[in-house]
């Protein structure tokens, strides 16, 4: 196996911290999108940062706190007639400790010369624990969601403060399609919750998958969706979409698995009934991805 290459470098900062007290999920994405970018330009990509990422797989291994140093390493995994897939590792810089594993897919323009081309291998830890790479990611028709009443948010027009002041979303930053707005009942997206003994819960993010069919641009109205697939213990997995209205063709597809995180111990806790409950109401398994075993059985 090719040793993993050093892509990126960074530090956490006050902006990257969110209501759980440690660096959000969408920075891991910058991280890592900065390792593909940095990658592809050794490869010889003509244009790294248009280069269309269009399935990216996250693993988180440890939470990571301000001023943490940190670094992305990188290696190709695999290359096939349509793409180039991606590894990733970032880690803590001082004391090596994994924060959080990837597998990008690049669309190939045949932009990549394969001769001598180094490959690694997927290593354990870097494997998906609950997420198949392998399975179709749903992608269920508009009016359905709608019937559904699945809404995660209102409809919404794209403008440039969405966009971080360009004309089409970045695909590191997908995640402000299912997330932005409003709520459907103009409530404000309710982040912390009080647990049965009066501890303070939030979800964290554990592994997520996105797959990009097409990234809007300024002035594209656009409502995200989501219905719980799996509840566990302590987890919850969810199927979440992004759609332009004005077309209704899907922009983005999400597969996310989530742990109830008591903020004060730093570990994860068992989802009390309310919530529990909670999720029963937007529970639809039949929107999960589908296994290639599922496909070739039905």
């Amino acid at each position: 196996m090719t040793r993993l290459t050093k892509t990126h470098t960074s530090t956490v900062t006050e902006d990257q911290i969110d209501h759980l007290g440690h660096m959000n999920v969408r920075f891991y994405a910058v991280n890592a999108r900065a390792g593909t970018n940095a990658l592809l330009t050794d490869l010889d990509w003509e244009d790294p940062a248009e280069a269309d990422v269009f399935d990216m797989y996250t693993r988180h291994h440890r939470e990571q706190l301000l001023g943490t140093e940190l670094e992305v390493r990188s290696g190709v995994l695999d290359v096939d007639a349509n793409s180039l897939q991606i590894y990733h590792e970032l880690a803590n810089a001082s004391s090596g400790e994994l924060a959080a594993t990837f597998v990008h897919r690049v669309r190939d323009t045949g932009e990549v010369s394969l001769d001598d081309l180094d490959m690694v291998d997927l290593p354990v830890h870097g494997r998906p624990r609950s997420i198949d790479l392998d399975a179709t990611l749903s992608s269920p028709a508009l009016l359905t969601v709608q019937q559904l009443d699945l809404a995660v948010r209102t409809p919404r027009t794209l403008d440039r403060n969405d966009l971080g002041g360009t004309d089409t979303v970045a695909s590191h930053m997908v995640s402000m399609l299912i997330w932005g707005g409003t709520p459907p009942d103009g409530a404000e997206h309710t982040l912390i919750h009080t647990g049965p003994n009066g501890e303070t819960l939030g979800w964290a993010t554990m592994e997520t998958r996105v797959g990009i069919v097409r990234l809007p641009e300024l002035g594209a109205k656009i409502q995200s969706f989501g219905a719980v697939t799996a509840v566990s213990a302590k987890t919850t997995q969810m199927s979440m979409w992004a759609y332009n209205l004005d077309t209704g063709d899907l922009l983005v597809s999400f597969e996310v698995v989530s742990v109830l995180f008591d903020v004060e111990a730093r570990r994860a806790i068992s989802i009390p009934a309310d919530l529990r409950s909670g999720h029963a109401a937007r529970m639809h398994p039949e929107l999960a991805a589908r296994s290639a075993v599922s496909d070739v059985l039905s």
